[in-house]
């Protein structure tokens, strides 16, 4: 794991992607369930304290290698060792790891472990089909139980213009129905 190239680029700021999805489109779902508010990968921390402050710190989790700003609710794990004594009833997820570029495998194993753990009417936010190694997470998804919506689809009822269209249209938000 190389630190410098994930936490030393000033990217993580309140332009990434991240903070701009959840401020223009995960603070306006309305029936997010009760259970915890888990970003696996925070980074330095800016886009997941805007989760913080708006869910309440006691409800959010995070999870990744370091944590640069000592934020109090991240856990400093390797997502690979989330294990079964690691499962929390889960009501909103982004999974955040790397890239499936550079870690595919920590991505996917991230994926698959948050999925278990989100509880039913509970939210996914990750990647579609046209992730870097066109892994079919479409697919993982409505195995484990989700139905899927493409972030586009966002733009007919919210103010998506911060947003970008590859922003749009490479993440999905799943919810989980059954």
């Amino acid at each position: 794991m190389d630190y410098e190239h994930w936490f030393n680029l000033n990217k993580f700021d309140k332009e990434y992607y991240a903070y701009r999805i959840y401020k223009n489109i995960i603070l306006h779902i309305k029936d997010v369930p009760d259970g915890y508010i888990v970003v696996l990968g925070t980074n330095n921390c800016i886009s997941f304290d805007l989760l913080c402050q708006f869910y309440g710190y006691d409800r959010c989790i995070g999870y990744d290698l370091f944590n640069p700003t000592n934020h109090p609710r991240v856990k400093i794990k390797n997502v690979l060792d989330l294990d079964n004594s690691d499962n929390i009833p889960i009501a909103f997820v982004h999974n955040d790891i790397g890239n499936f570029e550079l870690t595919p495998r920590a991505k996917l194993y991230a994926q698959s472990w948050a999925a278990k753990n989100v509880v039913k009417n509970g939210y996914f936010l990750g990647r579609t089909n046209q992730n870097y190694a066109k892994f079919n997470l479409e697919q993982l998804m409505t195995d484990e139980g989700f139905y899927n919506y493409n972030l586009q689809i966002a733009s007919t009822f919210l103010d998506t213009s911060l947003l970008t269209k590859e922003e749009l249209m490479y993440h999905l938000l799943s919810k989980k129905v059954n």
